[in-house]
């Protein structure tokens, strides 16, 4: 009686241990949710993630971008803000990453978010929520580290500029991000603010 207790207690443990969803399995179900538009899902799938462990990035980073398109800019700059002292050491000057591709990286390590990409949001996030000064300045920075979307920050730069009141130099932040974009549709872009603003 005993032995038969026993294996379908271990049959019962092997069954849950192999349903058991993987952290990259409920990060990709939250994206899919995300994309589905079911926003409270993925956040309540973002939020199990971060309980468990609260120094992965990806599900704040996350969370922060389905907060961000439900326009709760708080609730947003809070987890792109949190990303933010995850990555950073002491008063935030120097910024801390780990090797992913280390054959010693643990979960932590793997569930980084690259600082610039993190900034770019926050950046966003400000302009949304009236903070235009401290929204160029991070727009600023990530312009001077050559960022992968310097021509979006430039973009984004002008409208501050535009929304200050200073259509010249609106304009020619708009004109200096079509001369660096990447991309046709950047260079659609920027062609479309020349347009609608330069003219």
């Amino acid at each position: 009686m005993k032995s038969h207790f026993l294996y379908f207690f271990i049959l019962t443990l092997c069954f849950i241990t192999a349903c058991k969803e993987t952290n990259d399995e409920l990060i990709r179900k939250a994206i899919n949710l995300t994309n589905e538009e079911k926003y409270k899902e993925a956040i309540t799938i973002y939020s199990r993630l971060i309980h468990q462990n609260n120094k992965f990035q990806l599900p704040y980073y996350n969370r922060g971008l389905v907060y961000y398109r439900l326009e709760k800019y708080p609730e947003a700059l809070l987890d792109f803000q949190k990303v933010i002292s995850l990555k950073t050491l002491g008063s935030g000057n120097i910024i801390f990453t780990y090797n992913q591709d280390s054959p010693f990286a643990d979960e932590e390590a793997k569930m980084q978010v690259p600082y610039h990409d993190v900034l770019y949001e926050i950046a966003q996030v400000k302009y949304f929520m009236d903070s235009l000064k401290s929204s160029y300045t991070d727009f600023e920075i990530l312009v001077a580290n050559n960022y992968e979307e310097k021509s979006n920050c430039l973009l984004w730069q002008g409208t501050i500029w535009h929304a200050s009141g200073d259509s010249l130099k609106a304009c020619n932040f708009f004109n200096k991000a079509k001369s660096e974009a990447l991309t046709q549709e950047d260079i659609d872009e920027a062609n479309k603010m020349v347009e609608t603003y330069c003219k």
